[in-house]
């Protein structure tokens, strides 16, 4: 396996399609950016400036212990497993009395498997992290980028957790080309792919 790292960002696209990951990741067919990521790049840094403004410093502990709801912004989280380095840059995290908050804001944001999953990914790298520190529940919550709706919430448990290692291990094995990764069965993603419409994908099931 080429690479040691694994980041949250990529099981958005894994649920999608493991094939278009595998073009990506492991042989180096890069997509170009589309306008809609650059786009949610510069939305999410002007978000980053604006809450810098008025964002007071706290360290670790104290926001962790906090009663009174607090949250920290583009968080970049890092933990060991086994012989490779998980990676996740979380939009945003929220504490109180109840509960930690591992929020990520999505445009026109639905709660789909990958999304789901790369949001449990940041749940389990926090929980790495930060056990020894807070005993606190945390929740994973995505949120609509554009109308600050939350639209899904669910507190991250043991079977949560299970089923997140267990995907861990599959990406590993299709990086290490120890398993054939699955394309899709949907035509309807294969439309909407950058890589069917750039001609890359010899998986697509759309014609050209």
């Amino acid at each position: 396996m080429d690479k040691n790292y694994i980041s949250a960002s990529w099981f958005t696209t894994l649920d999608y399609c493991e094939y278009k990951f595998f073009m990506d990741q492991v042989l180096g067919i890069k997509a170009p950016r589309t306008y809609d990521m650059v786009k949610g790049t510069e939305i999410h840094e002007a978000k980053e400036q604006e809450f810098k403004k008025e964002a007071e410093p706290i360290v670790w502990e104290d926001f962790l212990k906090s009663k009174e709801y607090v949250i920290t912004k583009e968080v970049n989280l890092k933990v060991k497993y086994e012989n490779i380095t998980l990676l996740g840059r979380v939009d945003e995290i929220g504490s109180d009395a109840n509960g930690i908050y591992i929020i990520d804001d999505k445009p026109k944001a639905k709660p789909y498997d990958g999304v789901k999953n790369q949001l449990f990914f940041y749940c389990y790298v926090f929980k790495r992290s930060f056990s020894d520190k807070t005993a606190k529940p945390i929740y994973a919550v995505l949120r609509d980028r554009d109308s600050d709706e939350e639209v899904w919430r669910e507190q991250f448990n043991l079977n949560n957790e299970f089923m997140l290692v267990n995907k861990i291990n599959r990406v590993k094995k299709i990086m290490s080309r120890e398993i054939e990764p699955i394309s899709t069965d949907n035509p309807n993603k294969c439309r909407a792919c950058i890589m069917h419409q750039r001609g890359l994908c010899k998986f697509s099931l759309i014609s050209n």
